[in-house]
C-alpha cells in the first residue's frame, strides 16, 4: 500500500493450521477447505489499464510502447481468486482465477503470494512455491508455474511467502515462508530446501501461551534505509485466540543472525503497537487478520470471514495498536471465505514507526 509508484515492502503470511499445529487442533486456523485458509498477497504497480506488464526494478512497461501510467495498486488474493484495491480510494477489481496447481493433497489452493524487487509474482499452495502470469487485461487466468515443491517436515504446511529485501538477510533478497506452527522459514527457490529461522516466543504475560503468526508478516526498508518487519501474532497454548491479533515489529537481527548462523532464534519479536516493557497493550480488538500490507506511514490489514464477521480491511494505529474498519464491499463465494493476505515489493521506503521495546 503506497502513495509512490513502487513500494519498498514485501510481504508475507502465516498462521496456526488446524492440522499439523503445534498449539493444537484450533478451528479458526488457516487451513484451505475451512474458514481460515490462506496466506498474503502483493503489492505491484499497474497502469491505468490493468494490466501487468513488469518492467525493469519493478516498473511497469506501457503496451505498444505507449506512455505509462503508473499508479499504485494493492493484490489481495482469496484461495482461489486475486483482486487488486486501490488504497487511496479502496476500490476492488477482479483480477481472475488461479490456475496451475496439481490438485493433489496440498496443492490445491494458493495460500500467499509475493512479489521480488523486479516485479516477478511469486505464489505458494502448502506444499509448492509458483511463479505467477497475470492476465494483461483483468479480469483473466492468472496461470501458475511450478517453480520446486517445498521439502516438507511431517505434518508441515505452508501458509505465507514473502522476499525479504536484498541485503537484509543477503545479498540478494531471501524468499521467506511461514508454516502452520508460526515458524519461518528460508526456501531456496531453486530446489524448495528450508532452513529454520525461529518463531515469536513466548507471551510473557501468560504463562503457557506463545506468540505464533495469526496470518501475515511483511518487510520492508524503512526511511532510514533499515530492513524492517511488521506481523499479525495472536497468543497460542493448546489452542490459539482468534478474536484479537497484535501487530508486532520483527527483530530483524535476531532474524539475520538466524540465516547465517543456521540457528533459529529463540524470539524474533521486536516490540508490540500499543504495548510496553510492562504490558501487550490492548491488541487490534480484531481476529483473523490474515493479510497485512503498509502504505506510507499506515498498516492496513485484511480480516479473514468468520461464524459472525465478513471479509473486512481494517487500517491499524501504529501508536495504540487498535484497528478500525475501512469501509469495503466485495462479495466471495464458497469455497472462498475472504481475503488471504497482503503484501508489497522491495524497491521504496515505508515511514511505518517502530514499535515500542518488546516485553522485559
Amino acid at each position: 500500500m503506497r502513495h509512490l509508484p513502487l513500494l519498498s515492502l514485501l510481504a508475507l503470511a502465516a498462521a496456526c493450521s488446524s492440522t499439523g499445529s503445534g498449539f493444537g487442533n484450533e478451528p479458526d486456523a488457516k487451513a484451505p477447505g475451512d474458514s481460515g485458509s490462506g496466506g498474503d498477497t502483493g503489492f505491484v504497480p499497474t497502469n491505468d489499464s490493468g494490466s501487468t506488464n513488469f518492467g525493469d526494478a519493478g516498473m511497469q512497461d506501457a503496451p505498444n510502447g505507449a506512455d505509462a501510467s503508473v499508479s499504485t495498486t494493492v493484490y489481495a488474493n482469496s484461495d482461489q481468486t486475486l483482486y487488486s484495491l486501490d488504497p487511496q480510494t479502496n476500490a476492488l477489481k477482479l483480477i481472475g482465477s488461479f490456475s496451475g496447481t496439481s490438485g493433489a493433497t496440498g496443492d490445491t489452493a494458493v495460500t500467499d503470494l509475493a512479489v521480488n524487487a523486479a516485479g516477478d509474482v511469486y505464489a505458494n499452495s502448502e506444499s509448492v512455491i509458483y511463479k505467477a502470469a497475470l492476465p494483461s487485461t483483468p479480469p483473466g487466468t492468472v496461470q501458475l508455474t511450478k517453480i520446486a515443491s517445498i521439502s516438507l517436515k511431517t505434518g508441515q504446511k505452508f501458509y505465507a511467502l514473502a522476499f525479504a529485501p536484498a541485503g537484509s538477510l543477503d545479498t540478494n533478497e531471501v524468499l521467506i515462508g511461514g508454516d502452520g506452527l508460526g515458524e519461518l522459514y528460508s526456501i531456496d527457490t531453486g530446489t524448495g530446501a528450508t532452513q529454520d529461522l525461529g518463531n515469536f516466543g513466548p507471551d510473557k504475560f501468560k504463562a503457557g501461551y506463545n506468540w505464533a503468526l495469526s496470518g501475515d508478516l511483511v518487510f520492508y526498508t524503512d526511511s532510514n534505509s533499515k530492513p524492517t518487519g511488521l506481523a499479525t501474532v495472536r497468543p497460542c497454548s493448546s489452542s490459539c485466540s482468534t478474536s484479537n491479533d497484535y501487530l508486532v515489529g520483527v527483530d530483524m537481527t535476531a532474524l539475520a543472525t538466524a540465516y547465517k548462523n543456521k540457528t533459529p532464534a529463540a524470539t524474533l519479536l521486536g516490540g508490540i503497537y500499543g504495548g510496553s516493557t510492562s504490558s501487550n497493550g490492548p491488541g487490534t480488538t480484531f481476529g483473523r487478520l490474515f493479510g497485512l500490507g503498509a502504505w506510507e506511514g499506515k498498516v492496513f490489514a485484511f480480516e479473514r470471514a468468520s461464524s459472525n464477521t465478513s471479509p473486512q480491511l481494517i487500517e491499524i494505529s501504529t501508536s495504540t495498536g487498535q484497528g478500525s474498519v475501512i469501509p469495503s464491499s466485495v462479495s466471495f463465494t464458497s469455497p472462498d471465505q475472504g481475503w488471504s493476505g497482503a503484501g508489497v515489493t522491495t524497491t521504496v521506503t515505508v515511514t511505518v514507526p517502530p514499535p515500542p521495546p518488546p516485553p522485559l
